[in-house]
């Protein structure tokens, strides 16, 4: 529940003054034409009937509303008449001053700007009101008529009559320069209006009835052809063809190529009176979201009344999303919100895009958004103060829907509204929550005990173990769970490091989202990961996971994905030899299926595999690493804290799998000094991409911090060297280069390869994304160029010429040196914690460097 208005009054003031990318609108009118109401109703901005219905239009209660709005707008009575009148002034007056205020607020604008081909202004003239340039949506009907109409011209001239073969030939070339066109985002079809949603599928060439349907194709073709210019493409079998003929295409260019296709968007339910309302429900478009796999379908309108079915096709098909769009002002107020909950009621919010289908009139656009605003309000904060939605996950599906989903189906690569200083934000605290049915638990599983989990400054995984019940009652803060704050300075066997203390306490929040059964155990129980808080309740500076989710928090509305690769080496202890470890198969190399590892690890990798799965980690692949008895398990990408998360039930999960079997899954950096390390590498995304060359300059520019981090003790840093495919030893980037510490992958997507599985992730990412929040922040230009070699192979000449000036640290001292001295850093990861840390590290250190080489390997292949 939220409990302090001024949180809510934070929230409303974003929903109505955040910048939006309006996904589908059309031109507005010249001058000269928006205030020629005979062919261009004033009535129309909150109806889509025509004639006499028009008319009428006035006596309903959207019509009365607006009413009341426009009043507002042009400060004059709230008439029909009076709002005419005062209009009429101020088009005259000051047309683009009347424009700019309609389209305040409107970041930009994706126009479908063949709706017609006069009367209304160019669609590049709408950049004077907008902060970023408009782009096009292009309808395929209008651009299907237009190839008929160069083909019958060319008839004319040349005696050649068009054929279905001419004109799927020439439809496809203008597809395919559209799908390459950077002022074309996304395509459209009105396929709705002129024949309905029930598009038949193409069948395959060889397919009983393809013959058939081609002849039924051919047929529609010919008698619209025969009804002569201007062509309208109305005649069902012939429409069907034309959208499955893009779809065919848009799919072509996706499979061809890397970059994220085009969207397509679909006229759904309500709209003008010559479509037939029951053929405009969005269920008829399954088949072919079925179909096209790969293509991003965009239902418009709100699919009204439709809402609730469009809203099953977003949730159960990734490639779907629900326009929120022209309901608003169409219909009453309550309808408005009915919509949106409905909205809500399964589609990720995600997959929730605004537009206003503003066209010709500039109030269209001015109504709608604000209408839209209102009720978005009014339905948010109301999911607030129930406690359906915290505060946080409000805020983030409101710029999620102005702004961000669209930014990102369109790949428009829009830099973030700066309303906020992201470096302050950095500094503030957040949490996440979530919801576990507790109740339904205790009553199907009331024995079960569940492991209250943290992570702390050694990486060393910690437990409190609750049953059930007791565990219910922190949840509910019905008690508390204190821990000594001398955990802070605590290494792995419980000694403090100085400046340690006995007294005080921070007490842990379960985060339910985390919530999982321990698999692979002969144990009826679960873990919860936690945030920390202090007496106050408030966050508690240094808490690994805050700390992480902090960050994130302050890069949106920048998306930040992550993924993780976990190597480890099993091992098994000798029976001789003062019970060495030794490795589980020997006859072994880098994705190699040899007879050792058949005989001796392939049903253990095959159980950890489906172990993982049986609690909902499915991993994306694995294989035999390079160094004896050494696999990679490859995680799925998530965001990052949950990334994080299941990187550590994962880790937990094959430990467990390898001590079924006697065997020790170890996480140690350098088993052996004859082959590659061991890794925990770590891929991080960004979206926009926008954003890539600061964000990575960042990175670079603080790396040396963030491995105190990512290499956190002293046996890291053996891997630290050239040749060994583990970054090698300069500071820079490379495109698919293993021998960089930063591999860029693609557009906005890297590769942390100077990272390994002793280190404490929450901290280590943190670090990371800080440096890149810096970057941005900082507008720091990237010095360094693409390094295609091991840079230690280069001349210091060659290395300069590349922007390489820096080593990676080569100890852990020089690590943290590195971090003390890095003020920005320090700032965001909190001033307090890097003090501890840095005496942590520096303890742990001192105690594993007075130990015998062969006694420090066993200490820690115990422990990691």
């Amino acid at each position: 529940m939220a409990q302090h208005g001024e949180n809510v009054d934070g929230l409303r003031a974003l929903i109505q003054s955040h910048p939006l990318i309006d996904n589908h609108a059309h031109n507005i009118l010249s001058a000269q034409h928006v205030l020629n109401y005979k062919s261009y109703p004033l009535e129309s901005v909150t109806s889509e009937a025509h004639g006499e219905a028009l008319r009428q239009s006035q006596q309903t209660l959207p019509h009365h509303i607006a009413v009341k709005q426009l009043a507002t707008l042009f400060s004059c009575e709230p008439s029909w008449e009076a709002i005419k009148a005062a209009r009429e002034e101020w088009v005259t007056r000051d047309y683009k001053g009347f424009v700019k205020k309609c389209l305040e607020g409107t970041h930009a604008l994706l126009l479908d700007d063949l709706i017609t081909d006069s009367d209304i202004e160019d669609y590049k003239w709408h950049d004077h009101f907008t902060a970023s340039k408009t782009k096009r949506i292009v309808r395929i009907e209008t651009v299907a008529s237009k190839v008929l109409d160069d083909l019958s011209v060319a008839e004319q001239t040349s005696s050649v009559r068009p054929t279905l073969t001419r004109f799927v030939q020439f439809l496809k070339q203008r597809i395919r320069r559209d799908i390459k066109d950077p002022e074309v985002v996304g395509f459209k079809s009105v396929v709705c209006y002129r024949t309905g949603l029930d598009v038949a599928v193409t069948p395959a060439p060889t397919a009983p009835h393809a013959a058939d349907y081609l002849a039924a194709v051919e047929k529609s073709f010919q008698r619209i052809v025969r009804k002569g210019a201007p062509f309208r493409i109305a005649d069902k079998a012939f429409n069907d063809y034309v959208v499955t003929l893009t779809l065919d295409v848009i799919q072509e260019a996706a499979e061809w190529s890397d970059a994220k296709t085009k969207p397509i968007q679909f006229h759904t339910g309500l709209g003008d009176s010559d479509l037939d309302l029951v053929r405009a429900n969005p269920a008829y478009l399954q088949p072919l979201i079925t179909q096209y796999k790969k293509i991003d379908f965009v239902l418009l309108h709100s699919s009204y009344p439709y809402t609730r079915e469009a809203g099953y096709l977003a949730s159960v098909y990734p490639n779907v999303y629900l326009d929120l769009g022209e309901v608003f002002p169409m219909v009453s107020r309550d309808a408005e919100e009915s919509i949106l909950r409905q909205s809500f009621d399964l589609t990720p919010t995600i997959r929730l895009l605004w537009s206003t289908d503003g066209h010709f009139h500039p109030e269209t656009f001015w109504l709608s958004n604000k209408q839209f605003r209102d009720a978005l309000e009014t339905v948010l904060v109301d999911y607030v103060q129930k406690g359906s939605l915290t505060l946080e996950q409000a805020k983030q599906t409101t710029k999620d829907i102005l702004f961000n989903n669209s930014n990102v189906l369109y790949n428009l690569n829009l830099p973030p509204p700066k309303d906020k200083d992201m470096l302050q934000l950095a500094t503030r605290s957040t949490e996440s929550e979530a919801t576990l049915d507790l109740d339904t638990l205790v009553t199907h599983n009331p024995n079960l005990v569940v492991w209250v989990q943290w992570v702390d400054y050694t990486a060393t995984v910690r437990v409190r173990m609750f049953p059930l019940r007791e565990f219910v009652k922190i949840v509910k803060n019905q008690r508390r769970i204190g821990i000594t704050l001398a955990v802070l300075h605590m290494l792995q066997d419980d000694l403090l490091a100085p400046g340690g203390a006995t007294t005080g306490q921070f007490y842990m929040r379960p985060d339910l989202s985390t919530f999982t059964r321990n698999a692979a155990l002969n144990s009826n129980s679960a873990t919860v990961m936690t945030f920390w808080k202090d007496e106050n309740g408030k966050d508690l500076e240094g808490c690994p996971r805050t700390t992480l989710h902090r960050v994130v928090t302050a890069l949106k509305p920048i998306q930040v994905t992550l993924g993780f690769e976990i190597e480890v080496v099993f091992l098994r202890k000798s029976d001789q030899d003062g019970g060495e470890w030794k490795p589980l198969t020997k006859t072994h190399s880098w994705s190699n299926m040899t007879t050792d590892i058949r005989q001796n690890a392939l049903s253990i990798l095959e159980e950890i595999v489906t172990t993982l799965a049986s609690i909902d980690i499915h991993l994306e692949q694995f294989h035999a690493e390079s160094a004896p008895g050494q696999f990679e398990f490859i995680l799925p990408p998530a965001s990052p804290l949950a990334a994080v998360d299941t990187l550590l039930k994962a880790r937990q999960t094959v430990q467990h799998v390898a001590e079924k079997h006697g065997l020790r899954a170890t996480l140690y950096p350098r088993p052996y000094p004859f082959a590659a390390g061991t890794a925990s590498h770590a891929h991080f995304s960004i979206s926009p991409t926008s954003h890539e060359e600061p964000f990575l300059a960042g990175v670079l520019e603080h790396f040396p911090s963030i491995t105190a981090f990512s290499l956190s003790q002293e046996i890291s840093y053996s891997r630290v060297a050239s040749g060994v495919w583990a970054g090698s030893e300069w500071v820079t980037w490379g495109s698919q280069n293993r021998e960089t510490p930063i591999r860029k992958i693609e557009a906005g997507h890297w590769e942390l390869k100077s990272i390994d599985g002793l280190a404490n992730m929450y901290f280590a990412m943190a670090a990371l994304l800080a440096a890149g929040l810096i970057g941005i922040a900082n507008e720091t230009p990237l010095m360094h160029a693409d390094c295609p070699v091991d840079a230690a192979t280069l001349s210091t000449e060659e290395r300069e010429m590349l922007g390489i000036v820096q080593q990676i640290p080569k100890t852990l001292e020089q690590s943290l040196a590195a971090l003390e001295a890095d003020k920005d850093l320090r700032r965001i990861m909190g001033p307090r914690f890097v003090e501890r840390y840095c005496a942590v590290k520096r303890a742990e250190n001192q105690k594993l460097a007075a130990m015998e080489e062969g006694e420090r390997k066993q200490w820690l292949i115990e422990r990691y």
